[in-house]
C-alpha cells in the first residue's frame, strides 16, 4: 500500500523484501498508475452520456484526489517540497472571485473549482522532477489520447453513438466530453504533445498517431479549434527555425505570411464567398455543422453573447465583476436575445471578477509564455529531460492554441489544460541546467570605442564576442576587432588606426561583469530612451494645450508648422547628418581628429544653407502655410531653420561619443526647455511672434546645453584639419539614410491624406486617434534603433549580426508586450479620453496595432543597416513599405474608410520589416 510504505533516508539503499520489489519501486510504480489513471479520466466528464455531478464536476475530480493523494505521499517519502507552480496567479484569480461573490452573493463553488484546476499542474508538475514520471505522463497522454481518438472515429463510422458522442441534432463528434469544442481542444493538445515529444519513436507509427488524432479533431467540427490548429501548426515551424538560430528567417517568414492573410482577407471583401460556404454545407452534414456554422446561426449567436457581455461590462457600477460564472444568470435577468456562458476567456475573466480578474488572467499568460521561452531556448532542457521532449518548442505552440481558442470558448478551464501546464511548469522547475555552454563570458568595464583610452586598435580583442554569442540579448558596446580583421578600407585623410590616439572620453563601465551586466546596460540605455521619448512627448502635449489655451487652433497650427518645416529642411540641407553622425563616429577606420571638424563644419554649413533657403522659399512657404499670420512671421520662421540644425546633429554627436544617457536626456530637453522660455515670453508678448522666439531660445538653450556635454567628454579637443573628401562621404551616407526618414513619414501619413480627401474631416479625425494611439507601440523600437545604431557601427560585421540575430526575437517580444496593454485598454479608454463619438476609433486601433507590433525588428534591423554602412538597404525596405500602403489604400480606403486604411497601414509595416529582414539576410551572407 502506498500509504504504510516505509521513506529511507536519502542516499540509504533500498531494502527488498522476499519475493518482491524494493518499496521504493513499488511506490514509484503506484504513483506512476495513479498519475496515468488521472491522464486517462480528464476526457471522462459524461461517460455514456451520463450527465455531470454537481457543479459540473465528473470523474476526472474524483481521480484528482488520488493523484494528489499519491503526489503528497511521493514527495513526502522522498522529503521534496511541494512546488506550487501558477500559484499567485490563480491566488489573485481565486481573491477577485470571491471579492465579487462577496459583493454580488453568488458564484462561490467556481472558486472551489479553480483550486481544483490548479492541483492538476500542482501534481503532475512534481511528479515529473523524477524524469520517470515525466516520461509517464507524456506517453499516457499520446497513448491514450490516440486510443480515444481511434475509438471516437470507430463509432462514428459505424454509427455507435455511446463510442462517438455524436450530437443528437447534429453530426458533430464529442466524444465523452459532452461539448465538442472541448473535444476538439484535447485532440489538438494530445497531438502537440505527441509531436514535442517525439513519442512514438517510429516515424510511421507516430505520424499514424498523429493522422488519428487529427481526423478525430476534424470529426468534432470546431472551426475555433480548426483555426487555432492551423496558426499553432505555423507558429511551430517558426519557432522550431529560431531555435536553431535563424530567427531572422522565421520572422521573414511569418511577416510573409501575414501578408499573404492580409492580402487575402482584403480579397475576400471583395467577394462574396457566402454561396460557395453554402454549397459546401449542402455536400455533407459534417460540414454543414462546421463551415456551414461559421456564417449562420453559430456566428451570429456567439457575435450576440460578444455584444451583450461587452455591453453588460460597461454597465458595472463597480469594478469587482458579476460573480464567478454569473454570466448566464445576468443574461436571463436582462432578458437578451441569446444567455449563455461567457464564450471568451478574456471577457469573462474582466466581466465576472473585474479588473482584479483581468490583472490575473495577464500575469498567468505572462508567466506560461515566459516559461514556454526559457524552456525553448537551444541547450535550456538537461540532455535527460531533452531527450524526453526533443522539441519543447512546440509547447510554446500549443499554448498559442489556447489563446487563440479562448477568443470563442473558456478554455483556461479546461482540466487536461491545467495538466498540460504542469507538464511546461515540469520542464521549468527542474528540467533546465541553466544557461546553455559557451565560450568562457569576459567581465570588466565596457569603454567607448571598445578599449582603455589609449589602448592601439590593434592589442584591442574582442572580449565581449563570448557573452554576444551566448546571451540572446547581450549588447556589448566594446565589440570590436583589429583592422586587420576588419576588411574595411582607412580613410586616406587619416593615420593609420594602429597610431591613431584615442578621443579623450569619459569611461563608463557596465553594472556588473559579464552578460547579466551588458544585458542591464541594454535595458537601462533602452528604458532611459523611452523616458526621455515619453518626456518629450509630454512636454509637447503641455506646450500644446498652453499654445490652445492662449490662441486657440489657429495658434496651434503656427506652433506645429513652425516645429515641423524648420526641421524636414534642416535635416535636408544639412544632409541627413544627425543619422550619419554616430556611424563615423563609432567606427574605428576614420581618423577621429579629422572626423570630428568635419562634422562641425557640415553642421554650420548646413545651417547656413537651410537658413537661406528658407528666405528663398519665404514666399512660397508664406502662400501655402502662413498666408493667415503675416509675411514676417514667414520669413522669421528662417531663424529655427538654422537653430533645429545644432541641435538634431547635437543629439547624433552624443551618440556617437557613446554618451547614450546624454543622447537621451537631449530628446528631452529639446521640447522641456520651451515651456518656461515660452512662459516668460507670454508676461509681454502674445502671438505667433512670440511662440518662434521661444523655439528659437529652446533650441538654442538646448545646443548650449549639448555643446557643454561634449566639451566635458573631450570632444573639442585634439582636432585637425577638416577633409572635403570625407565630408562628401558622410553627406553622401546621411542622404542614403534621410530619403528613408521621409519615406518612412509618408507612409506613416499617407493613408492620412488619402482619408481624409475621400472620407472627409470627421472619419480622419476618428482615425487621427487610433493611428496615434497605436504608434505609441513604436517607443520601444524607437530607442532599440537609437541605442543600437552607434552600438552595431563600432561592432565588426561578423559581431553585430551575431547580435542582430540573437536580439530580433526579444525586440519582437518586446513590442508585442507593448501591444498587449494597448490593446486591453483601448475599447474603453478612447472613447472615455475623446469621447463616445469616438467609438469608431477602437477597430482600426486593434488593426493598428496588429501591424505595429513588427516595428521592434524593424527598428533593430534599421540599427544594423545603418551600423554596416548600408543605409540605402534601409530606404529600399521602407520604400516597399510605402509602395504596400499606397496600393492597399488605393483599394480599400474608398470602400471601407478608416478600416481600410487601418489594414493598409498594417500590411505596409509587415511588408518593410520583411523586405528589411530579406536586406538582413542578403548583406550577412555578403563577406
Amino acid at each position: 500500500m502506498i500509504a504504510t510504505t516505509e521513506a529511507r533516508a536519502p542516499g540509504a539503499p533500498a531494502r527488498a523484501p522476499a519475493g518482491g520489489a524494493p518499496p521504493s519501486v513499488r511506490r514509484v510504480r503506484l504513483t506512476s498508475i495513479a498519475l496515468v489513471l488521472g491522464i486517462a479520466a480528464l476526457p471522462m466528464l459524461m461517460p455514456a452520456g451520463l450527465p455531470p455531478g454537481p457543479g459540473n464536476t465528473g470523474l476526472p475530480d474524483l481521480a484528482l484526489i488520488g493523484v494528489t493523494g499519491a503526489t503528497v505521499l511521493w514527495a513526502t517519502a522522498r522529503r521534496l517540497p511541494i512546488r506550487w507552480p501558477f500559484l499567485i496567479p490563480t491566488l489573485m484569480t481565486i481573491t477577485a472571485g470571491g471579492i465579487a461573490a462577496i459583493v454580488n452573493d453568488a458564484g462561490a463553488l467556481t472558486l472551489v473549482k479553480d483550486l481544483f484546476v490548479l492541483l492538476w499542474a500542482v501534481c503532475i508538475a512534481n511528479l515529473s522532477r523524477d524524469p520517470g514520471h515525466l516520461r509517464v505522463a507524456l506517453r499516457a497522454f499520446v497513448a491514450i489520447g490516440t486510443l480515444y481518438a481511434a475509438v471516437m472515429i470507430i463509432g462514428f463510422v459505424l454509427g455507435v453513438e455511446a463510442l462517438s458522442g455524436k450530437q443528437v441534432d447534429g453530426e458533430r463528434a464529442m466524444f465523452t466530453f459532452g461539448d465538442a469544442n472541448y473535444a476538439s481542444n484535447w485532440f489538438i493538445c494530445v497531438f502537440f504533445i505527441a509531436r514535442a515529444a517525439g513519442y512514438p519513436a517510429t516515424p510511421w507509427r507516430r505520424w499514424t498517431a498523429c493522422g488519428v488524432l487529427l481526423a478525430a479533431e476534424l470529426l468534432t467540427g470546431s472551426n475555433g479549434g480548426l483555426l487555432a490548429l492551423l496558426v499553432a501548426v505555423l507558429l511551430g515551424g517558426l519557432f522550431r527555425l529560431c531555435r536553431e538560430g535563424r530567427a531572422h528567417h522565421a520572422v521573414a517568414l511569418g511577416a510573409l505570411v501575414a501578408l499573404l492573410a492580409s492580402g487575402t482577407a482584403a480579397a475576400l471583401t471583395q467577394i462574396d464567398v457566402q454561396p460557395l460556404l453554402n454549397r459546401a454545407a449542402e455536400s455533407s452534414p459534417l460540414l454543414r455543422d462546421s463551415v456551414g456554422r461559421s456564417t449562420g446561426e453559430s456566428a451570429s449567436s456567439r457575435s450576440t453573447v460578444l455584444s451583450s457581455t461587452v455591453e453588460m461590462t460597461k454597465e458595472q457600477t463597480h469594478p469587482w465583476g458579476i460573480g464567478p460564472g454569473q454570466t448566464e444568470a445576468q443574461m436571463l435577468e436582462r432578458q437578451d436575445a441569446f444567455p449563455h456562458e461567457a464564450h471568451n476567456d478574456y471577457v469573462a475573466a474582466v466581466l465576472e471578477r473585474g479588473f482584479l480578474g483581468g490583472i490575473a488572467l495577464i500575469m498567468l499568460l505572462s508567466v506560461l509564455l515566459l516559461m514556454c521561452v526559457r524552456i525553448a531556448r537551444r541547450g535550456a532542457l538537461t540532455e535527460e529531460y531533452a531527450r524526453l521532449v526533443p522539441r519543447p518548442e512546440l509547447f510554446g505552440a500549443l499554448v498559442i492554441v489556447f489563446l487563440i481558442s479562448g477568443l470563442f470558448y473558456e478554455t483556461l478551464h479546461y482540466r487536461h489544460a491545467w495538466a498540460f501546464f504542469g507538464l511546461i511548469a515540469a520542464l521549468h522547475l527542474f528540467g533546465r541546467g541553466g544557461d546553455p555552454p559557451g565560450p568562457p563570458r569576459d567581465a570588466g568595464c565596457v569603454f567607448p570605442g571598445g578599449r582603455p583610452p589609449g589602448t592601439p586598435v590593434s592589442d584591442a580583442g574582442d572580449p565581449h564576442d563570448a557573452v554576444a554569442a551566448s546571451s540572446p540579448v547581450a549588447v556589448s558596446a566594446a565589440s570590436l576587432r583589429s583592422p586587420a580583421s576588419s576588411g574595411r578600407a582607412t580613410s586616406g585623410a587619416g593615420a593609420p588606426p594602429a597610431a591613431r590616439p584615442v578621443p579623450p572620453v569619459k569611461v563608463r563601465t557596465a553594472a556588473g561583469g559579464g552578460a547579466d551586466g551588458l544585458r542591464r546596460r541594454l535595458v537601462g540605455l533602452v528604458a532611459g530612451n523611452m523616458v526621455g521619448r515619453i518626456g518629450a512627448l509630454g512636454s509637447l502635449g503641455v506646450a500644446t494645450i498652453i499654445v490652445a489655451r492662449i490662441g486657440g487652433p489657429q495658434l496651434v497650427g503656427a506652433f506645429t508648422l513652425a516645429r515641423i518645416l524648420p526641421g524636414l529642411l534642416s535635416q535636408l540641407s544639412n544632409a541627413g547628418l544627425s543619422a550619419a553622425a554616430p556611424y563615423f563616429l563609432a567606427r574605428d577606420d576614420h581618423d577621429q581628429r579629422t572626423v570630428r571638424p568635419t562634422l562641425a563644419w557640415l553642421t554650420v554649413i548646413g545651417a547656413v544653407v537651410s537658413g537661406l533657403a528658407w528666405l528663398a522659399l519665404s514666399p512660397v512657404i508664406y502662400l501655402v502655410f502662413f498666408s493667415s499670420f503675416g509675411v514676417w512671421v514667414a520669413v522669421a520662421a528662417a531663424v529655427p531653420a538654422v537653430t533645429q540644425g545644432f541641435v538634431s546633429v547635437g543629439k547624433g554627436l552624443l551618440q556617437g561619443t557613446d554618451d547614450q544617457h546624454g543622447a537621451s536626456l537631449a530628446i528631452a530637453v529639446e521640447e522641456f526647455v520651451f515651456l518656461p522660455l515660452y512662459l516668460a515670453l507670454l508676461v509681454a508678448w502674445h502671438g505667433p511672434g512670440a511662440l518662434i522666439a521661444g523655439l528659437v531660445l529652446a533650441d538654442v538653450a538646448a545646443a548650449a546645453w549639448i555643446a557643454r556635454r561634449l566639451a566635458r567628454r573631450g570632444f573639442f579637443t585634439g582636432w585637425g584639419r577638416a577633409d572635403r573628401r570625407l565630408g562628401r562621404t558622410i553627406a553622401g551616407y546621411g542622404l542614403r539614410g534621410y530619403l528613408g526618414q521621409l519615406i518612412d513619414l509618408l507612409q506613416l501619413r499617407f493613408d492620412m491624406a488619402l482619408l481624409g480627401a475621400l472620407a472627409g474631416p470627421k472619419v480622419l479625425g476618428v482615425y487621427t486617434v487610433a493611428s496615434k494611439f497605436a504608434e505609441l507601440v513604436q517607443l520601444p523600437g524607437l530607442a532599440v534603433n537609437y541605442v543600437l545604431y552607434p552600438d552595431f557601427a563600432k561592432n565588426d560585421r561578423a559581431t553585430a549580426t551575431r547580435r542582430t540575430s540573437r536580439l530580433i526575437l526579444p525586440a519582437l517580444g518586446v513590442s508585442v508586450l507593448t501591444a498587449l496593454p494597448l490593446a486591453l485598454i483601448a475599447g474603453t479608454a478612447l472613447p472615455w479620453v475623446f469621447g463616445d463619438v469616438f467609438d469608431d476609433a477602437v477597430v482600426p486601433t486593434y488593426i493598428r496595432l496588429a501591424g505595429v507590433v513588427t516595428f521592434g525588428v524593424t527598428g533593430l534591423i534599421m540599427a544594423y543597416l545603418y551600423g554596416v554602412g548600408r543605409p540605402g538597404a534601409a530606404s529600399t525596405g521602407q520604400g516597399i513599405g510605402l509602395l504596400v500602403v499606397i496600393a492597399l489604400g488605393a483599394v480599400l480606403i474608398p470602400a471601407h474608410g478608416a478600416t481600410g486604411a487601418a489594414i493598409a497601414t498594417s500590411v505596409s509595416f509587415v511588408a518593410t520589416t520583411a523586405a528589411l529582414l530579406v536586406w538582413f539576410q542578403h548583406v550577412k551572407r555578403r563577406r
